[in-house]
């Protein structure tokens, strides 16, 4: 039961954190401790070779210069509380035979003379040095020794008992040091795991109530510049991003069943009428004629619905060619130019006559259609409406401008959305499709659309058509 109360606790990332935290601590505290420990051992290993080289030194200049008696003198001479008293010295003759042995008292070190013996014949080098075990104990003893001009072998061995001792005392000092170095790295690692994983938890608090139901959750920004703030930054923006187009969604579909449900109202009204009625061959003819006009509507504006949606895929290929943008502009006006006569609305064109592109004509052709109507719909009687055409090295604008009410700044990302139609437009008869269709088709050509409103003394709008020459 604990343990399984203990997995969760276990396996969360803050935790993981904590131990590999506070192992990496230890793992590098033992790292730089075991470099530091050979470190010592090498140097105490060199000053204790490097005592023992004195002495060799000294005992061979004796031996050679004054005769094996005179080291034996010495050392008869040496006090108990002297430090070569406490060293084994032994000469030996090239075929091993002891000439001299000098041993310390049995309490410091006791030597298998017989061992010492075969390693020292067994030296190639006339200067040499190795360890041999103590005799009945593990302990090290330093040996170094010579080959005398006479072709004896001179010996002189020290116990590491007090080298080792040192070393003990320098490794218990340091398990005293790692316990509170692991103590430190544990308290360290929860710190900065929690400070860490804080803005996540942050994240996961704003997802769950997400997952519930409340797109208006955000995480709070602290103000830093670390990945993680930004990480928060991108949350909030893409929340706000879900939550604009689930709304969008919601209105669309909202202005879908609206858009849809008036002419099939009609269409079933005038068809039940039709039926209940002892009606002629006319008044069902007449009543056929209604229902085929807002089945037609029906269909237009599926088919609108489609055809903004391959644009915005492009899963349909576009038929591309040479097209003067002037030329289906003035094939279009000639289908709206009685509609603008009839509100007396001025139409200004000015027209590059080079200004070509490589366009799909017939999706261009209807790009050009929306903006005519829209500029006929919201500019009033007497107003005035101006087509534009730039020609560029590489582009070709297009440019609608009306002096109708013009559109909020609030609305101006909006008007492009499916479905989407103001206030003011609410009075006149579309599917707000329109603009969203425009948008959809010049960016399928790669190119750009954009509105400007107000254009002047707060009245009218612009629309302008970006178009590559070669898309």
């Amino acid at each position: 039961m604990f343990l399984s109360r203990l997995k969760p606790t276990l396996f969360r990332i803050s935790t993981k954190l904590t131990l590999a935290y506070s192992l990496v601590l230890i793992l590098s505290s033992t790292i730089i401790f075991s470099f530091l420990y050979f470190q010592i051992y090498s140097t105490f290993e060199d000053q204790e070779l490097a005592l023992l080289g004195a002495n060799l030194a000294e005992y061979s200049s004796r031996v050679e210069s004054q005769g094996t008696k005179n080291l034996e003198d010495y050392f008869k001479k040496v006090p108990n509380d002297d430090h070569d008293h406490a060293l084994l010295v032994a000469l030996l003759s090239p075929r091993g035979e002891l000439l001299f042995i000098h041993e310390p008292e049995a309490h410091v070190f006791k030597i298998d003379i017989d061992a010492l013996r075969t390693e020292v014949l067994n030296q190639t080098n006339n200067t040499f040095h190795f360890t041999i075990a103590e005799e009945g104990a593990d302990t090290p003893i330093f040996v170094l020794g010579k080959q005398l001009k006479d072709g004896n072998y001179l010996a002189v061995s020290k116990s590491t008992v007090a080298m080792g001792q040192q070393l003990r005392n320098i490794q218990r000092v340091f398990w005293w040091i790692l316990f509170p170095v692991a103590l430190v790295g544990f308290l360290g690692g929860l710190f900065l795991s929690n400070k860490t994983l804080t803005p996540v938890r942050e994240l996961l608090t704003s997802m769950k109530k997400i997952e519930s139901g409340s797109l208006s959750t955000r995480v709070p920004i602290g103000g830093g510049d670390d990945e993680l703030e930004e990480l928060k930054i991108l949350n909030n923006k893409m929340l706000d991003k879900i939550e604009g187009l689930v709304n969008g969604l919601r209105e669309a579909f909202d202005h879908l069943a609206h858009d849809i449900r008036t002419p099939v109202t009609r269409l079933r009204g005038r068809a039940e009428l039709a039926l209940m009625a002892d009606s002629d061959a006319d008044t069902y003819r007449e009543a056929l004629q209604s229902c085929f006009e807002n089945s037609d509507k029906i269909l237009n504006f599926l088919q609108v619905l489609t055809d903004i949606t391959e644009a915005e895929n492009r899963s349909k290929k576009l038929k591309l060619e040479k097209k003067f943008i002037s030329d289906l502009v003035n094939e279009i006006m000639d289908l709206y130019e009685m509609a603008f006569e009839e509100k007396n609305i001025k139409v200004i064109k000015k027209l590059d006559s080079h200004d070509w592109a490589m366009v799909d004509a017939r999706l261009i052709s209807r790009v050009i259609a929306n903006l005519l109507d829209n500029a006929h719909k919201y500019t009033p009687e007497g107003g005035e409406v101006t087509i534009e055409t730039i020609n560029q090295t590489e582009n070709v604008i297009l440019r609608v401008t009306d002096t109708g009410p013009g559109i909020s700044p609030d609305e101006h990302t909006m008007i492009w959305q499916k479905l989407y139609r103001s206030d003011k437009s609410r009075t006149e008869y579309g599917m707000g499709l329109g603009l969203t269709f425009v948008k959809a088709v010049v960016e399928a050509h790669d190119g750009k659309a954009s509105v400007k409103s107000p254009v002047k003394d707060g009245r009218g709008t612009e629309f302008e058509i970006l178009l590559q020459k070669m898309s």
